[in-house]
């Protein structure tokens, strides 16, 4: 038999076949000698040979082959080891063998890359499946017929010791959940006795817990007729099916919220919607999303532009809060969705919007309300009579709110105070006040109510009812609320109305004594008229028939002053006499009221004008100041016995002074502050109304002055009114009579009675031999056309009408030439039947007789047409002087 093997000339072809290279390396590392057989690019001669192996090796793998070489060198023992080689372009695995051999080191290099990457790979096959099983809780298991018994492997935490388990069939099964053991016994049963392999899931008691399996069987075994086998994977899907639980929970929440929520692409295409945004948008369940854009929605698509304004700002934030006001054109009842974005990138790198949009129209309309609401509590409170002030305690007391500033004028944008406190827009004494106030209502929990009176910035005075109450909830922090209604004009007009009662009061106590004094003074006169009017008429003596005649006269006269004292005051307070304002020369004035009232000086006092500028001119009403002067020195006269009555005027000042001295008694002075109230005397046992004085000072103050009076028991009275001098102004508001001023009832001089006495005689003288005059007198009354018909029968023919009517027909009838005209009558008054006589006579003298005696009445009847006034009780005299004026004969 041929030793192939042995023989030397077969050794390179079977060293070949080897696949082994083979190297000898001196001491020093240097390759003596290489036997190649391998085909690496390195792996060869020109490489290798004469070359210092550990100087071509890679430092990594030089590191481990050298320690190994020095050993085999040094302990003459054999080394067998695998080595990394690696290169830039790629790594290889050797196995080294190195054994001594003389004095050098023969090394078998022997090529195991693909091995090695082989098992590297499964290696780290072994490790991803490993992980995936500690991951995704998956074991492999088996279960044996024979044994009756269920193992499995798992990868193992790294707490654990090992990955094995095992149980009997029977153990295993009694942890099974109760519901789930049947259906995992019929599993098992089908598993062992075909080849269908289908999962099972059921659920197993485990530490208290309740874990859900799903278990497959991938290969089934049979080893000999009561020996089968199955072998497959099982997997705690407890984790999974907690997750698609919270998932679903997730999804039915996002789809029952109130917010609609939906995903979309670059392009419009939606990739997630909700209920919500399916309802809004209606869109049909079926429809599959990827046919929808929310360009082309059925109801309420985004046009075009606009999802790409929306997408270009969402790209760049990926949060992104904004409101959009009517998004649905069609639905007018959905008024703003608030939009909250996000973007997302997926899997595929693209940029996903997920959009949440929430429906605002109950806010809108709630803020609205509110809104509206505020803005009429707004409105209200500013335009209240009260400052409204509120203060947040624990902020500092600073202010909430207020309708009003500090002087009471209305606030346009009250958050202008917000936040400011009394520090802020008081001085510094008024803040602490108020302060201090404040902090006793919150701690003593009180409620202040009070009145303050203050003036304002233009020195007016300033009413206010306060209250400052503390509010106190659970929801806020206690607040101050001050409340100042304005109730200056209330309180003055309480304190007008309790001065006026008081007034009015005083003036009743003074009524009672008034009356007393008015049926005094009016029947005294009475008493002399009745008592003397009847010895007329029994008297047959001439001349003590006119004494009589004067005495009833001048009680005529003192009955007349008192009737129009009152009627006067009454006029004048109420105001309706006219004041005549024009120019006033006060000389010539006072030269009047000196003239007129010398002659009624009482016996033993002298009226003395004694102080007086002649050129001084005034613009004032020259009856008025007549009559203020006659009632000044006809008082004076009723207190003096013996000594003076001194009057005159000077200018002070751009004022005139007027005064009237006299000597008399004096008043007392617990009446001196009264003594120009109504009804009030000095002297309750002098005869007059005490109404003289209220007159005085009410004419001077519609003038424009003011009246006042000292005086000294038993020395005397001055009387003081002023008036401004002023420049004059003619007002022709008034007509005048020929002699420019109009003549008042009061006025009227003694030297007309004493012309009126000189006049009288007895009406029995024979006619002229002229043919009498015709005098139509329209009266209504009996007597006083019987008073007209005493005086003027003898002298004239008289006719007689009983109302306008009939005076307008005798007047066409009789043709007479004069009428006594009396203007109050029934079915026409004297003004109208006036009215319509002068169309038909334009020359007619009509004398208007009427107990209406004011000024304002003679201007009306004049007016009327009438050319003459006469006032009742009519003067004998009067009458004649006008009948003589106006009649031919």
């Amino acid at each position: 038999m041929d030793r192939i093997l042995h023989d030397a000339s077969y050794s390179q072809e079977i060293l070949q076949l080897t696949a082994d290279t083979l190297i000898l390396v001196d001491a020093e590392g240097v390759c003596r000698d290489v036997s190649i057989h391998s085909d690496l690019c390195f792996m060869q001669e020109k490489y290798l040979l004469g070359k210092n192996v550990f100087d071509i090796l890679p430092e990594h793998t030089r590191n481990k082959v050298y320690p190994e070489f020095k050993r085999v060198l040094n302990e003459k023992v054999s080394v067998t080891k695998n080595f990394k080689l690696p290169f830039t372009h790629k790594t290889y695995y050797f196995k080294c063998i190195m054994q001594p051999y003389r004095d050098m080191v023969l090394c078998q290099y022997r090529d195991i890359t693909e091995r090695c990457n082989i098992r590297l790979e499964l290696e780290k096959a072994n490790e991803k499946f490993k992980e995936i099983q500690r991951l995704g809780r998956i074991a492999i298991w088996r279960y044996s017929l024979l044994n009756d018994a269920i193992s499995y492997d798992y990868s193992p935490k790294s707490e654990e010791k090992d990955g094995k388990a095992q149980f009997k069939t029977a153990d295993y099964v009694s942890h099974i959940y109760k519901e789930d053991k049947e259906l995992f016994l019929t599993w098992l049963n089908n598993s062992i006795n075909n080849d269908t392999f289908e999962p099972v899931s059921y659920r197993i008691h485990h530490d208290n817990d309740l874990l859900y399996i799903r278990m497959l069987a991938y290969t089934r075994t049979r080893k000999g007729s009561d020996e089968i086998e199955l072998e497959g994977y099982i997997q705690d899907m407890t984790e999974i099916r907690r997750k698609e639980k919270s998932l679903d929970t997730l999804t039915h929440a996002i789809d029952n919220v109130a917010e609609e929520i939906f995903a979309i692409k670059e392009d419009g295409t939606l990739i997630f919607v909700n209920k919500k945004f399916r309802e809004l948008h209606r869109v049909p369940q079926n429809v599959p999303l990827s046919e929808l854009k929310i360009q082309t929605l059925p109801y309420g698509a985004m046009p075009e532009e606009r999802w790409r304004n929306m997408y270009a700002i969402m790209e760049v934030n990926s949060y992104k809060s904004f409101t959009v006001p009517n998004p649905i054109k069609e639905n007018k009842e959905l008024l703003a969705l608030e939009i909250v974005t996000y973007t997302v990138v997926d899997e595929n790198n693209e940029k996903n919007i997920w959009i949440f949009g929430r429906d605002i129209s109950d806010q809108i309309k709630f803020e609205t309300e509110i809104k509206r609401t505020n803005q009429i509590l707004d409105v209200t409170m500013k335009n209240l009579p009260a400052s409204i002030v509120v203060k947040d305690v624990l902020n500092n007391f600073s202010y909430i709110y207020r309708n009003r500033d500090i002087n009471y004028n209305i606030i346009s944008d009250y958050k202008m105070f917000v936040g400011k406190t009394d520090f802020d827009v008081h001085p510094y004494d008024e803040a602490v006040e108020k302060r201090l106030l404040d902090i006793e209502v919150y701690q003593q929990k009180k409620v202040i109510h009070d009145i303050l009176e203050n003036l304002d910035d233009k020195g007016h005075v300033v009413i206010l009812d306060r209250k400052k109450v503390l509010i106190e909830h659970k929801d806020f922090s206690p607040i101050i609320l001050n409340i100042e209604w304005d109730i200056t004009e209330l309180e003055l007009t309480k304190r007008e109305l309790t001065a006026a009662k008081e007034k009015a009061e005083r003036s009743d106590r003074f009524k009672s004594s008034f009356l007393a004094n008015m049926s005094h003074e009016i029947r005294t006169p009475l008493n002399a008229i009745v008592g003397f009017s009847r010895i007329i008429a029994d008297c047959d003596n001439f001349d003590e028939r006119r004494e009589y005649y004067s005495i009833v006269e001048a009680n005529n006269e003192r009955l007349l002053g008192l009737i129009n004292e009152i009627l006067d005051l009454s006029k004048i307070e109420s105001g309706i006499v006219d004041f005549s304002i024009g120019p006033v020369n006060l000389f010539d004035l006072c030269k009047e009221i000196h003239n007129a009232h010398i002659f009624r000086c009482p016996q033993g006092v002298e009226l003395i004008f004694e102080k007086y500028e002649p050129n001084l001119v005034i613009s004032s009403d020259k009856n008025r100041l007549f009559q203020v002067y006659s009632n000044l020195i006809g008082n004076a006269f009723k207190f003096v016995s013996t000594g003076s009555v001194k009057f005159g005027y000077s200018l002070e000042n751009k004022l005139v002074k007027f005064y009237v001295t006299d000597s008399g008694t004096g008043i007392a002075e617990d009446k001196i502050n009264k003594i120009f109230d109504r009804f009030v005397k000095g002297e309750n046992s002098i005869q007059g109304t005490g109404l003289g004085l209220s007159i005085c000072k009410t004419i001077i103050e519609r003038l424009g002055g003011n009246i006042s009076v000292e005086s000294t028991l038993g020395i005397g009275t001055t009387f003081t009114f002023t008036l401004p001098c002023g420049k004059f102004t003619r007002k022709k508001t008034h007509k005048l009579s020929e002699e420019g001023i109009v003549t008042m009832s009061s006025s009227k001089s003694i030297l007309d009675n004493d012309w009126e006495r000189a006049n009288v005689r007895k009406e029995n003288v024979d006619k002229e031999e002229n043919e009498a005059d015709t005098i139509l007198i329209a009266e209504d009354m009996d007597s006083n056309f019987e008073l007209l018909n005493a005086i003027l029968s003898s002298t004239y023919n008289l006719i007689r009408a009983r109302d306008g009517i009939e005076a307008v027909s005798l007047f066409n009838d009789k043709k007479p030439d004069l009428i006594l005209m009396d203007i109050k009558m029934p079915n026409m008054d004297g003004l109208d039947a006036t009215r319509i006589i002068r169309e038909l006579s334009p020359n007619i003298p009509i004398i208007a007789l009427s107990a209406y005696a004011y000024k304002q009445d003679t201007e009306e009847a004049l007016a009327a047409g009438c050319n003459d006034f006469l006032a009742k009780p009519l003067s004998v005299a009067k009458l004649k002087q006008i009948l003589n004026k106006w009649l031919k004969n």
